[in-house]
């Protein structure tokens, strides 16, 4: 059941003047070529302990790269890559937000062609923590209009990008899915922030990208630009790879012929003479 709130005066006001409300003030990209923090406070990418247990890997590559260089790829069953802690509850758990801020989260994927399981997208999810009661809303596209069938709609191989009117359902820890009649709440992440699932307090404490427990070991796919955009801005997630440190030959080599292009320079240098 969702919450709907009554516009004030001025809100619809402000909309006949063909005002925008809530409009992202500041988009910024950041490029993330390591995983390698164990704990991803917040600003950083990687792998909780634990988290990556079914024989999957996900690591930086240039195998498919997508804006630049890289992108994440992901291997085999169970993959979990985030920035952002969602355990240890409140004071503990990172917070990126108030979930009621939240506009969109969106990514771009790929299945690779040669994945063992070809109509199996990447799941990407939103962590959340409200009072003591830990969830998470997660896009998978068997559950979005045009990916399901993915087999024939969006081929292998090829780049495809979410939106902000795309679904995500619900896990609650302790709960499992949320379900009504046996099947699964489908809603927008403003829809669900609005719901009556979740109170003004919830807030965002982390998110995740990856492959689910069902992916199978020969499954391999790719993810990229990961952007969370909330009231007060967006943030891409760039996954590249790291620009190569030149060796101590190269920096010689370097250092060497700037020296040789300013002494040629300077042996070309025209002398001005004075009558």
């Amino acid at each position: 059941m969702l919450k709907f709130n009554v516009l004030t005066t001025a809100a619809m006001a402000a909309l006949a003047a063909g005002i925008v409300i809530a409009q992202p003030a500041v988009a910024a990209t950041q490029t993330v070529t390591s995983l390698g923090l164990p704990v991803p406070a917040g600003t950083e990418w990687g792998s909780l302990p634990g988290e990556n247990t079914g024989g999957g890997d996900a690591y930086i590559s240039s195998a498919a790269p997508r804006s630049g260089n890289g992108s994440l790829e992901l291997v085999g069953d169970r993959t979990r890559v985030q920035t952002g802690v969602q355990y240890g509850g409140p004071g503990v758990a990172t917070n990126l937000g108030l979930l009621s801020d939240v506009l969109s989260l969106v990514f771009d994927w790929q299945v690779a062609a040669d994945s063992a399981r070809q109509t199996y997208t990447p799941a990407l999810r939103l962590m959340v923590q409200d009072g003591a009661q830990r969830s998470e809303l997660i896009w998978e596209g068997a559950y979005n209009p045009g990916v399901g069938g993915l087999a024939s709609a969006n081929p292998t191989g090829a780049w495809y990008s979410t939106n902000s009117t795309d679904v995500f359902w619900q896990f609650a820890t302790g709960l499992g899915p949320n379900e009504d009649g046996g099947m699964l709440q489908l809603h927008t992440i403003t829809d669900w922030a609005a719901s009556n699932y979740y109170s003004d307090a919830a807030y965002v404490t982390a998110i995740s990208v990856g492959a689910g427990s069902g992916a199978t070991l020969g499954y391999h796919a790719f993810v990229d630009n990961v952007t969370f955009t909330t009231t007060g801005g967006s943030t891409t997630y760039n996954f590249e790879m790291q620009a190569p440190v030149p060796e101590p030959a190269t920096w010689a080599m370097m250092i060497g012929g700037l020296g040789l292009v300013g002494a040629s320079m300077r042996r070309r240098s025209t002398k001005v003479q004075f009558a």
